[in-house]
């Protein structure tokens, strides 16, 4: 059940609310780029605090607010302790991890500030709306993390590829990116409608 759940959020949010990444990716697009080279770096440790984020702000969201607060106000909060939960791990993290620190922020492609243009928040909701379980969270904000590196290296590919290929010059760039994405979003929308009516018909 939880599993047809995350391959759900998995299939119909990351490659959709990733549109964004794919815009702001396409927008430097008519700078000239090497042959083969991918133009972003994937922000491996930007999506491992994502993952960590969503499971702490789960828990504590769950055990640590009272039940009064358990409600429609408590949406309102979970945009902004997203984003303080984000810019603490990434501030531990540099702190930690001196030496790896330049490394790590040269691969940022998100802001903390925004709860990396709030995806986690959004996560949170969904995981907060359906896990009931600590293992039910887990799988959720794991499927979700797995979904934006999934479509950060497929949008990565389709750069690649578009300098590699012959691609016709009309079709360079943003143009590419937006009908890619496009496709995708609609393949990755139709399994999590199939995923959502498996769901409805097992309750």
């Amino acid at each position: 059940m939880i599993f047809l759940a995350a391959l759900a959020v998995f299939s119909g949010l990351s490659l959709n609310l990733l549109l964004s990444f794919a815009l702001g990716a396409a927008g430097a697009a008519g700078k000239t780029i090497p042959k083969g080279e991918a133009r972003q770096p994937l922000p491996l440790f930007q999506i491992g605090i994502m993952f960590i984020s969503v499971l702490f702000l789960w828990l504590f969201f769950a055990f640590v607010i009272p039940p009064y607060w358990r409600g429609f106000a408590m949406y309102f909060l979970f945009f902004p302790f997203s984003a303080m939960t984000c810019m603490g791990f990434e501030f531990f993290s540099e702190r930690a991890f001196p030496k790896a620190a330049e490394s790590l922020r040269a691969r940022k492609v998100f802001s903390a500030f925004t709860a990396y243009d709030g995806l986690v928040p959004a996560s949170l909701i969904i995981t907060f709306t359906l896990a009931g379980t600590f293992s039910g969270a887990f799988v959720l904000s794991l499927f979700f993390a797995a979904g934006n590196f999934t479509a950060m290296l497929i949008l990565n590919e389709i750069r690649r590829r578009s300098t590699l290929e012959r691609v016709p010059h009309f079709l360079r760039g943003s143009p590419l990116m937006l009908i890619s994405m496009g496709l995708l979003a609609l393949i990755s929308a139709s399994v999590a409608g199939i995923c959502f009516r498996i769901l409805e018909t097992l309750r």
